[in-house]
Order: C-alpha cells, then sequence, then structure tokens
C-alpha cells in the first residue's frame, strides 16, 4: 500500500508558474489542511511555512525523514512585536520580517497556516492593511502565497475568499457510515480546470489525492507467478492487497456477494480477471454464469491477455441467456431456475473429475433475475450457499446495484462493495467490515494489478 504523498496537477501548475498567484486552503478542523501545506513543502525546496500552532508541525516531525523541511519552517509565537507601519511600502521579506521577526530566505512559496492566528497580534484596524499589503506584494514579486483558512469556505474570511486567485476547500464526508475525503477547487484564476473535485487520503500521515481510475491493460502482458492461497480454508482473489483485507482470500464452502455499481469493464474486469487468471493458473476449473450483455467471447477478450486462450477453453464452462460462442465449453440458460441448478452442478461436478481439484462458481446475479426474476434468484442463491456446506468449492456472485434484488435478501459468507467515488473505484467490506480502499492499478508488472489504498 503505497504511502507516497501528492498534489493534484491543477494546483501544481499554479505553484509552478512564474506568476505571483494567492491560493486560500478552506476547511473544518481535521479535514487536512496542515497535510496539504506539509505536502507542498516537501515537493517544493524553495518554500517556507510559517505555523501559529506547534499542532500544524508536529505531524510532519514524525512521519518525515528529510531534514531540509524542518529547516523550511518555523512556529510563529502568539507574544511576539509585529510592525506594521508602512507595510505596503515593503517587500514581502521585509513585511514578514516585520510580522514575524524572522528573516526570511528567498523562496517562491510562502505558506501561512493558520491565516486567522498570524493575524491575532495584530489590531483589528490594521488587519486590513495587512493583508492588501501581503497580497499585493506577494503578486507584484511573482511569489506565490498560500494562506490557511479555519472553517470551510462560508465561515472562512470572505476578503480573503474574494482576493485569493484560488480557492482549495477540503472536506471530510461520510458514505455508508465509512469516512471519505474531498478536495474541491472552487476558483482558479488564470487556469483552465480540468477537474474540480479529488478523492484524497491521509494514509501515512502524507496528503495524496487520487487520480480518476482508468481503465486499461498493460502495453505488454505476461503471464505471471500464481499466488498461492493464503491459507488452508481461503482461495486468493488474485491480488495480495484484497487478500489481506479479507484475511486470506474467498473462504472455500462458502457463498461470497460482490455488490458493484454497475456491470461495465471496469468493475467485472478489475476485479474478476486477476482472481480467474490466477484462479487457472493454479490448474482449477471454473464454472461462469455472464453479466447480462457478455458473451463468451467478450468476457475472455480480457482473460486471454494473462492466461492462454487453450487454458481458459479448457477449464471453464460458461452459461448466459444467449448461447453466442462458437467454442464448446458455452452453454444456454433454461428457462426453470431448478433445471438450471442441476445443469451447473453437473457441469461443476464434471470439472472436477476431470482436474481433480474442486471448482470455483462465478454468478452474475443481474442474469439470473432478468431469467427468472428476483423472488426464484434469492431461492437459488440461499440453495446453492446451503449447498457448499462441507465442500471444498467457492462460489462468488456479482450483485449489481441497478437490480431489484438487494443484498438484504440473500444468504452469503463474505461481502464486498465496490462503488465509483469522484471518478475512483473503492472497495470496502461489508463483512468482514472495512473502511473504504481506493483502488490504484498498477500495470508496470504487465498484468491488470492494483493496490488498495485506505482512505483514512
Amino acid at each position: 500500500m503505497n504511502e507516497q504523498g501528492s498534489i493534484p496537477p491543477n494546483i501544481k501548475r499554479a505553484l509552478e508558474a512564474d506568476i505571483g498567484y494567492v491560493i486560500a486552503v478552506a476547511g473544518q478542523p481535521g479535514t487536512g489542511k496542515s497535510l496539504f501545506v506539509h505536502e507542498v513543502l516537501r515537493q517544493y525546496p524553495k518554500s517556507f511555512l510559517y505555523a501559529t500552532t506547534t499542532e500544524s508541525i508536529g505531524p510532519s516531525k514524525e512521519t518525515d525523514s528529510d531534514e531540509s523541511i524542518s529547516d523550511r519552517r518555523m512556529l510563529v509565537k502568539y507574544w511576539r512585536n509585529t510592525d506594521v507601519d508602512s507595510a505596503h511600502e515593503e517587500s514581502l521579506n521585509n513585511q514578514i520580517q516585520g510580522l514575524t521577526g524572522h528573516t526570511p530566505k528567498d523562496k517562491d512559496i510562502v505558506i501561512i497556516d493558520s491565516w486567522r492566528e498570524f493575524l491575532q497580534p495584530i489590531s483589528v484596524e490594521k488587519n486590513s492593511d495587512v493583508r492588501h499589503s501581503l497580497l499585493d506584494a506577494a503578486r507584484r514579486e511573482s511569489r506565490r502565497l498560500i494562506l490557511v483558512l479555519e472553517g470551510d469556505k462560508s465561515s472562512a474570511d470572505a476578503h480573503i475568499l474574494h482576493s485569493a486567485d484560488a480557492i482549495v476547500e477540503l472536506r471530510k464526508l461520510r458514505l455508508d457510515q465509512r469516512m471519505y475525503r474531498q478536495l474541491t477547487l472552487e476558483k482558479m484564476r488564470s487556469f483552465p480546470i480540468m477537474q474540480d473535485t479529488y478523492l484524497f487520503t491521509l494514509y501515512g500521515g502524507r496528503f495524496t489525492f487520487i487520480p480518476w481510475y482508468k481503465h486499461q491493460f498493460p502495453p505488454i502482458t505476461i503471464e505471471r507467478e500464481p499466488i498461492a492461497d493464503p491459507a488452508n480454508k481461503t482461495i486468493s482473489t488474485g491480488n495480495r492487497s484484497l487478500d489481506s483485507v479479507l484475511g486470506g482470500g474467498f473462504r472455500r464452502g462458502r457463498l461470497s456477494l460482490i455488490e458493484v455499481e454497475n456491470i461495465s469493464a471496469p468493475y467485472v474486469e478489475t476485479i474478476c480477471i486477476p482472481f480467474l487468471s490466477n484462479h487457472l493458473q493454479l490448474g482449477r476449473p471454473a464454472v461462469i454464469v455472464l453479466p447480462e450483455g457478455w458473451s463468451p467471447d467478450r468476457f475472455v477478450a480480457g482473460l486471454s491477455q494473462f492466461v492462454d486462450m487453450n487454458v481458459v477453453e479448457d477449464q471453464v464452462v460458461f452459461f448466459g441467456r444467449h448461447a453466442l460462442g462458437s467454442k464448446g465449453n458455452v452453454r444456454t440458460i433454461d428457462t426453470d431456475p431448478e433445471k438450471t441448478l442441476q445443469e451447473i452442478r453437473y457441469e461443476a461436478s464434471q470439472l472436477e473429475r476431470r482436474f481433480e481439484k474442486s471448482v470455483t462458481e462465478l454468478f452474475a446475479l443481474d442474469t439470473l433475475e432478468n431469467r427468472f426474476g428476483d423472488s426464484a434468484v434469492k431461492g437459488m442463491v440461499a440453495e446453492t450457499s446451503a449447498g457448499l456446506s462441507g465442500t471444498e468449492r467457492s462460489t462468488i456472485t456479482i450483485l449489481s446495484s441497478q437490480q431489484s434484488l438487494q443484498s438484504s435478501g440473500l444468504s452469503y459468507d463474505l461481502h464486498l462493495r465496490i462503488q465509483d467515488i469522484f471518478g475512483v473505484i473503492t472497495i470496502c467490506g461489508v463483512n468482514p467490515r472495512t473502511g473504504l480502499l481506493a483502488v490504484k492499478p498498477v500495470l508496470s508488472g504487465g498484468f491488470l494489478d492494483y493496490e488498495l489504498l485506505p482512505i483514512v
């Protein structure tokens, strides 16, 4: 799980431009404002931070081994002498020296965290003069000035919000009783905003934004070494991060439920290809009930980039509402749900005899619901789940959130939910319960792999 910090590209363009620019960072307590400006401090050596509380600089001391950062920040105490007379005529460095007593070195980026605390020792009558003087000097000298505001944009300093060139708001939100974090670019003068909302995490004490998920295969694909099952009673998911989250992977003799936002390729292939390719490489057979609208050829097109096509044709039997396949391993779903289950069990038994290994079943419940209705599918899932007890088989069901069928009406042992948040695919465990985890593709190894980054 990657702990490397990062800043959204829109903000980096503003920080790296050779123009005067003022950025206001707003957010309630606990939203990550101080870790955001510390990430700026880490990534830009010609930056300096003036912090008004020890809490603003404490976390970085514990998580950062770069000694140069400690040299580029200082604590501005409340009990200090300030000189603001004729400040509007002075350079930015001279103004800061008068306000802090510190002689600053020339830095392209100056950060003040927080702006309200920074102004407190100054009389209220002078606050407006200080604000105008600092902002004017920063723009005149082509410096970047970052001001951290206390409270969201509705309660923050309205004068700063109107005067700033960019407004960055950080928020902490909740979805299904799980916390996630949002960065919004409310304003950005002189630069086009290609993306105005980002998902981010503070995992590892670093501010890390998470880019939009882009579903793609590596330019050069390989068959990697399969991942062994983490334990005797589990089957690997084909991804070590997910195995760890689930305590070893999918359980043998149990039914697992994967709830997805829809059955498009990013949701189905991201989870299924690593699992099935690993499963087949270990010499194990599988029975697959295809998602609605997916032909066997379409499903195999992605899988065969990492597993030999002959292996797929030999070890997998497909069921679908429409027998749209030229191979001999494709079956049409019957009109009777009980007969369909019998046919699936028959094919599974044949595969187990042939390969002398337990079969894994992957059922897309939208296809079964469209064929039999949600009430019949509940009975099919219950019967399948009951029949798994005492066996080495594992059945994985895929439920789309667009279906009439609800997860609360199904019997299962393990429950994962996969959904989109601000263009990022996220996973969370309903049982076992976990927080939200962002899917970060890892294609450098020539495989459709991913890391799971906790959103904390």
